[in-house]
C-alpha cells in the first residue's frame, strides 16, 4: 500500500495538468471563436504577451511568497493548476482547491488563501487608481492608499505574517498587467490615452475578482474596462481590446502550464 501510495500521488497530479490544460485551452476556444474580426497589430501582441508572462509569472510566485516566504517551483505549479479551476461555474474553486494545500488550521488555511486574493486585488486597484489619476482623474488616487491593507490587516492577525512581503511582487505584476493591456488596446484601436487605459485595466481585473460568481470575472471585466473608457474610444473598439487582452492572457496561462507539464517529474513525493 505504502509503494502504491506515490503513484497513485503522480497519477492524480498528472490528471490535474490535464484537467487545467483542457478547461483553459476550452475558453480559449470560446473566446477565439466569440472574438469579433479585426484588423490587428500583430507585432505589439508580442511584448504584451511577454508583459501577460510576467503579470502570470508574479502571481504564481506570490503565492509561493504566502507559502514558503520564497520562490518554489512546488508551489508555482501548484497555484498554476488550481488557478485554472476559476473558470468552472461558480468562480470559487480555485481558492477553494488551495486551501487543500496550505498546512495548517482552518483559521490559517482561510487567512493564507485570502492574503493571496487581498494582496493581487490591493495591487490591481492601486495600479488602476494610479493609471487613472495620471490620466487625469484625480479622485482615483487614494486608491493608492489601499497597499498598506495587507500589513494592517497582518498587523490584526487577519492575515499571516507575510502577507505584507508580497505587496511588491504584485504591484510589479500589476504594472506588467497594465502595460499587456495597454499594448493589447493599441493593438486594435492605436495609441490612445495609455494611462486611462492602464488605469481602466486594473479597475476591471480588481471588479471581476470581487464579483465571484463570475468565472474569472468574464464579463464583469470588460464591462468595468469599457466604462471607465466610454470617453476615450468607441464601444466597439474597447470591447475588441478587451477581448484581446483575455487572449493575450489566456496565452500566456497556456504556455506557463505546458512548461509546468515538464516539472511532473520533479515533483514526486518522498517513500512513506
Amino acid at each position: 500500500m505504502a509503494r502504491a501510495r506515490p503513484r497513485l500521488i503522480r497519477t492524480a497530479r498528472a490528471l490535474g495538468f490535464v484537467a487545467a490544460l483542457a478547461i483553459v485551452g476550452y475558453v480559449a476556444y470560446r473566446a477565439i471563436r466569440d472574438a469579433p474580426p479585426r484588423h490587428l497589430d500583430w507585432p505589439l501582441l508580442v511584448p504584451a504577451a511577454a508583459a501577460a508572462l510576467v503579470w502570470w509569472t508574479l502571481l504564481a510566485r506570490g503565492w509561493a511568497l504566502l507559502m514558503s516566504g520564497a520562490w518554489t517551483r512546488a508551489d508555482a505549479v501548484t497555484w498554476c493548476r488550481t488557478q485554472a479551476l476559476r473558470y468552472l461555474p461558480g468562480g470559487i474553486w480555485a481558492p477553494a482547491s488551495r486551501l487543500a494545500v496550505v498546512g495548517g488550521s482552518a483559521r490559517v488555511r482561510l487567512s493564507t488563501v485570502a492574503a493571496e486574493n487581498v494582496g493581487a486585488l490591493c495591487a490591481a486597484l492601486a495600479v488602476g487608481g494610479a493609471g487613472l489619476f495620471l490620466s487625469g482623474r484625480p479622485a482615483w488616487l487614494p486608491l493608492v492608499l489601499g497597499l498598506a491593507a495587507p500589513a494592517l490587516l497582518a498587523r490584526l492577525r487577519l492575515l499571516p505574517e507575510r502577507a505584507p512581503g508580497t505587496v511588491p511582487n504584485y504591484l510589479l505584476g500589476f504594472v506588467a498587467y497594465a502595460l499587456a493591456s495597454v499594448l493589447a488596446q493599441a493593438a486594435v484601436s492605436g495609441w490612445h490615452d495609455p494611462f486611462a487605459v492602464a488605469g481602466a485595466a486594473g479597475i476591471a481585473w480588481a471588479a471581476g475578482l470581487v464579483v465571484v460568481v463570475a468565472p474569472s470575472g468574464i464579463g464583469v471585466r470588460e464591462v468595468v474596462y469599457v466604462g471607465l473608457l466610454s470617453q476615450v474610444l468607441p464601444e466597439g473598439e474597447l470591447a475588441a481590446g478587451a477581448v484581446t487582452m483575455r487572449l493575450v492572457t489566456i496565452a500566456a496561462e497556456l504556455l506557463v502550464l505546458a512548461l509546468s507539464g515538464r516539472s511532473l517529474r520533479h515533483l514526486r513525493p518522498a517513500n512513506g
